[in-house]
């Protein structure tokens, strides 16, 4: 608001004859838009500190206009810049996804031991591409379950930890299981079926290539997000905008699959997956509010599970 003041022009000094003082304000910011809006209309004034504040100093006869400017300034800037609405994930917060997703792993990884060990688990159960995409598809599944040492473990456990619970937040706990295996799964048969076309003897394990699925379910499921919330909002987005879930999940890859020893295949094709089905789930889901029922979880949820189990259960009657 703006207030006729006798705030001196500066420290210890008044304002001086003809001069009125506009203020105090603080910060200087304000001060230095307040003046701006006089100097667009060519009116004479002068910032001045004081103890009190920052103060305009304007002519005694500009007053009035100078006043009604700031005002009129101040009223139609209330609002601006306006606040985004905040963007509420369809789900609560949950660990279940991820704990679910660590449960898993560390389970199996138990079961199997180590890979140099060269168990029976492991001869039945990692992706050979030429077996995946002939008589043995289960192994796109049954891979992801099959860890190299402690530490490849323990990785996928803390990056897929991380990443499920994100797309849990989107898609439910439930539905984050199923789609970060059927990523998974997907992700390992593109890369066996390239391998295979090249002629290699490609063989692959571990459940980087789901965390690399969960990585582009939520690249593009967070998009679909955006564009929702953009259409109900009428708010306009530039490209780099829209695009940069993308190109964060295109970073993570880069950051996190580039080792000497990852699959860099496998990840690529992990993330391509899961981007195809976040958009698909975010185009079916985002006009449509979250189930209340958990029934839809649990049955998602319970699926995912029976996909894992029922390939291992082909796996070792192969």
């Amino acid at each position: 608001m703006v207030q006729n003041s006798d705030a001196p022009g500066g420290v210890g000094e008044g304002p001086g004859p003809g001069f009125t003082a506009i203020g105090p304000v603080m910060p200087e910011r304000k001060v230095r838009e307040w003046a701006l809006v006089l100097q667009s209309s060519e009116l004479w004034h002068a910032v001045r500190y004081t103890p009190a504040g920052w103060v305009l100093l304007v002519r005694d006869e500009d007053y009035d206009f100078a006043a009604t400017s700031i005002d009129r300034y101040e009223a139609e800037n209330r609002d601006w810049p306006p606040r985004r609405a905040r963007e509420r994930p369809r789900h609560p917060p949950s660990i279940a996804a991820g704990v679910a997703f660590a449960a898993l792993a560390l389970f199996f990884f138990l079961v199997t031991g180590p890979a140099s060990g060269g168990g029976r688990l492991f001869q039945r159960g990692a992706s050979v591409a030429d077996l995946v995409v002939g008589p043995e598809p289960w192994r796109a599944i049954t891979a992801l379950t099959l860890h190299a040492d402690s530490a490849h473990v323990i990785g996928n456990v803390i990056s897929g930890t991380v990443f499920a619970s994100a797309v849990q937040r989107r898609l439910g706990p439930g539905g984050a299981a199923l789609a970060v295996v059927a990523s998974g799964a997907i992700g390992n048969f593109a890369n066996a079926l390239w391998h295979h076309g090249l002629g290699h003897h490609h063989a692959s394990i571990g459940a980087s290539t789901a965390v690399f699925g969960a990585i582009g379910l939520l690249a593009t499921t967070q998009l679909m997000l955006d564009r929702a919330h953009d259409k109900d909002s009428g708010e306009k987005r530039h490209l780099l905008q829209l695009v940069a879930p993308l190109v964060g999940g295109l970073s993570l890859l880069g950051a996190l699959g580039a080792s000497p020893r990852a699959d860099l295949g496998a990840h690529a094709f992990g993330l391509l997956s899961g981007a195809a089905i976040g958009l698909v789930a975010g185009l079916s889901l985002r006009n449509r509010p979250a189930p209340r029922r958990p029934l839809v979880q649990v049955a998602l949820g319970a699926t995912a599970t029976g996909l894992v189990l029922g390939a291992w259960q082909l796996a070792l009657r192969a």
